[in-house]
């Protein structure tokens, strides 16, 4: 942090100079200083999204309290005349941290000084929609109303610091600032039995992950083409809706996260967006998937009513909406019935993919891929009986198998016997509230 300390020295010095009338101010001296940032990763980001200077400087200020807060102690001096700290500095000094931390009045006062049209400048470069903000670097702190805008701390990207302090990003823990999960599975491809004409759509979304870089480098056709993918998954409980979602990401090598609707919606009017907000904001430029399970939950078909709860209820799915619209990476929300959703987001899905019950043939297979080869179904069960009378969900079978492997393994059987396996195949029914039948 070395080169913001110069240009930090060197402001402050013009400052007192000026005050003081024994020169003139002149903001020139400030941007004749060289910028020689010796951390690697941090010069290779700068020369990565090519910064200017003005934005460089903006950068350091606000990593500075993470890696030389010392230098921001200047800040702390107080105006002779008034005894009160130079309002001129900016920054806040908020316990439990003993130091500065810098605002964009700190930024100002570095690069413009009062220079009107260099105040201007800085201001734009602290825009929302501007480079340090659309690339996650550094965004300016909201404020209460009636605070100037200035005023807000200069906030550094929480993975670019995790990256500088420890050479990786930590993976995001769920909580209420970020309600999602990321899923990981073990299965491949192989692993799903699913329809032909499922897999087919897959195989296309699979084709999207792997070349929509290089749609989007075309030099007509990337201009048109849409910043991401949205896609519903709608079916049974059970079907492989969530394992898809994962084994997309690991065939395409990014990562995916389940969206926890629990934290994620709230009754308190706005919650939800600004929590939704939080996790889109997380995941922009990062190639990110987000699943969201049950999304009917969120997305639902919007009311014609007029009461107060039913317009907010509205302007919620509209956010939703523009939101995930807007999302650079794959969206798959997950349903059991896609009438359940707002025929606005039905329109804007490039696809919707069906999961049903597996049909015979296909739980045929679930069952052969599922029962494991050391502890196999005992001779006297009728295979094709079982598949043709029960009609379990991948997800179901599964259940039924691993519940028989633990008590097989508990009563010592070499097979899974029909004792063992129609007691679990009832508890699974069980579950569901229907009526089981037990094979004879």
């Amino acid at each position: 942090m070395n080169p913001l300390k110069n240009i930090i020295d060197k402001a402050t010095q013009l400052h007192v100079a000026h005050i003081n009338d024994t020169a003139n101010y002149s903001i020139d001296e400030i941007y004749a200083e060289e910028l020689n940032i010796a951390d690697e990763k941090l010069k290779e980001l700068v020369e990565k999204h090519d910064l200017n200077f003005q934005e460089q400087v903006i950068l350091l200020l606000a990593l500075a309290p993470y890696f030389s807060p010392q230098v921001l102690d200047i800040f702390l001096a107080k105006n002779p005349n008034f005894d009160v700290i130079c309002t001129e500095f900016g920054g806040v000094n908020k316990p439990p941290h003993r130091g500065v931390i810098p605002t964009g009045e700190t930024a100002v006062f570095l690069l413009a000084a009062r220079d009107p049209e260099k105040r201007k400048e800085v201001a734009k470069l602290l825009l929302p929609t501007a480079k340090l903000a659309e690339l996650s670097l550094v965004e300016l702190d909201v404020v209460g109303d009636g605070l100037p805008l200035f005023s807000g701390k200069l906030l550094p990207n929480d993975e670019l610091v995790q990256l500088l302090l420890y050479g990786q990003v930590m993976p995001p823990k769920l909580s209420q600032k970020f309600p999602a999960q990321q899923l990981s599975t073990d299965m491949h491809w192989d692993d799903l039995i699913i329809p032909s004409s499922t897999r087919n759509q897959l195989e296309d979304m699979k084709s999207w992950l792997n070349h929509v870089d290089v749609l989007l480098a075309h030099p007509e056709l990337g201009k048109r083409a849409k910043k991401g993918y949205r896609t519903l998954f709608y079916g049974p409980p059970g079907t492989g809706k969530t394992l898809t979602a994962s084994l997309l990401g690991k065939t395409a090598d990014r990562p995916v996260f389940r969206i926890d609707l629990s934290l994620l919606v709230s009754k308190y009017i706005g919650e939800t967006e600004k929590n939704l907000a939080g996790v889109f904001k997380r995941a922009e430029h990062k190639n990110w998937i987000l699943f969201f399970d049950e999304a009917d939950a969120l997305f639902s078909k919007r009311v014609d009513t007029e009461s107060s709860n039913d317009r907010f209820a509205n302007q919620e799915v509209a956010y939703l909406l523009q939101r995930i619209e807007n999302y650079n990476g794959m969206v798959i929300l997950a349903s059991n019935l896609k009438q359940n959703l707002d025929n606005a987001f039905m329109r804007r899905f490039q696809s919707i993919v069906h999961f049903p019950k597996p049909a015979k043939i296909e739980r045929g297979l679930i069952w052969q891929k599922t029962v494991p080869q050391d502890l196999p179904l005992d001779d006297a069960i009728d295979l094709q009986l079982l598949v043709d009378r029960y009609e379990l969900t991948a997800s179901q079978i599964s259940n039924v198998v691993q519940s028989c492997f633990i008590d097989a393994i508990a009563a010592q059987e070499k097979v899974i016997t029909q004792e063992i396996l129609m007691k679990n195949m009832r508890l699974e029914y069980t579950k569901e509230d229907l009526l089981f039948e037990a094979l004879i």
